[in-house]
């Protein structure tokens, strides 16, 4: 059989084959998040004001049929690396950024579909870095690419990351009988500890259906700006295009968000998406004047335990990241990263710099921690 490929460079483009990709990215296993489907790239692109466009590479066989697509933005991108505080430059020019973790296609394509975009790739003199910002590892699409020739992958993580996920589960009481005796008697009991402290008619509300995303996107942007992540990553949820964009996804069944309410008042959240048997655990936070009573832990175990219930079978993703909450919930910890995937040119040249960097804060990290290891050992004996 013989495969055609074939870039997608607009918005418009994308929409007029968007029924075509969507079905190839809610197969189970095809995507490795949202990010990757069709509607989320077009609202990547529709929502930012810097110049990104599509460069969705698709896969076709010889009957015509998608067998996949590599979710691509061209961005113009600035890598940088902390040296002793600063951040110093290392490159600034075009690139193409990875939608997720790798192409979109079930595995009986996954490997064909790969060979086809790697080879678009390499083909094409003007692709010289391409950004995977969280790759599973090891990370095929990078592999491939990197085997052709020209390319070669560059870990920008400066430590080892992991990322966690909850394995199927008929149901979040099956869930619960994996732990043992205390830590379950634990989370259960911090459920009704959190709702008495907090009292009146404080519960986690679900919203899943599309009229109820004005009101969803409201109540986020309200908590969000109370929590933490507001000064790092400011975010309009009641922008247009966002509520939009939660309104198709919702419709679809693929946007479940959770929030505890106290009289009319977010308190906390955990907001996710259903994709191909995985429910990702996008984002959650709390407000900080409730930090104390730990409305946020037990929002997250309400939230899963209300999923796994809700879809037996379904696995359950916390993404990109090691976390406290993600190792006490979690089943399965796997390698993940930040990667590059470079072509050697002379404008790539400072890409060098991550692995003798890396090879130093990995260092100084064991230093640090067999201190404080030994003075461990020194309190106990």
């Amino acid at each position: 059989m013989t495969y055609v490929s074939v870039i997608l460079r607009t918005v418009d483009e994308l929409r007029a084959v968007r029924d075509e990709l969507a079905v190839v990215a809610e197969l189970p296993g095809a995507a490795s998040g949202i990010v990757q489907h069709p509607d989320w790239i077009a609202f990547e692109v529709e929502s930012r004001h810097d110049g990104t466009v599509p460069h969705v590479i698709v896969v076709r066989d010889s009957a015509g049929h998608v067998v996949g697509y590599a979710p691509l933005l061209a961005i113009v991108h600035t890598a940088r690396v902390d040296l002793a505080g600063r951040r110093v430059r290392l490159y600034r020019g075009a690139a193409l950024r990875l939608l997720g973790a790798g192409i979109v296609a079930d595995e009986a394509n996954r490997d064909i579909v790969g060979l086809v975009v790697t080879r678009q790739l390499m083909g094409d003199d003007d692709v010289r870095v391409v950004r995977i910002q969280e790759a599973d590892l090891p990370n095929r699409f990078a592999q491939a690419l990197s085997r052709g020739g020209g390319f070669r992958t560059v870990a920008a993580h400066l430590l080892d990351q992991v990322q966690w996920s909850i394995d199927p589960q008929t149901s979040s009481e099956a869930w619960l009988a994996g732990f043992d005796k205390k830590k379950r008697g634990d989370l259960t009991q911090r459920v009704g500890r959190a709702y008495r402290k907090l009292g009146g008619d404080t519960a986690l509300h679900t919203f899943d259906r599309p009229e109820d995303m004005p009101t969803y996107c409201r109540l986020m942007n309200e908590l969000y700006a109370r929590t933490w992540h507001h000064a790092d990553l400011p975010t309009d949820w009641e922008a247009p295009e966002r509520v939009a964009l939660f309104t198709r996804l919702a419709a679809a069944g693929q946007l479940i968000g959770h929030v505890v309410v106290r009289e009319g008042r977010p308190l906390a959240y955990v907001h996710g998406y259903l994709l191909g048997g995985t429910y990702l655990v996008d984002d959650l936070g709390y407000d900080e004047e409730v930090a104390k009573v730990g409305i946020g832990s037990v929002a997250t175990f309400q939230a899963i335990r209300a999923l796994i219930d809700r879809f037996p079978g379904v696995r359950i993703s916390f993404g990109y990241g090691d976390n406290q909450y993600k190792r006490v919930l979690g089943s399965r910890s796997e390698a993940c990263g930040s990667l590059y995937v470079v072509r050697a040119t002379r404008a790539t040249a400072g890409f060098h710099a991550y692995a003798p960097v890396r090879w130093l804060y990995q260092g100084l990290h064991r230093a640090r921690n067999d201190m404080i290891r030994k003075k461990s050992v020194g309190r106990t004996t």
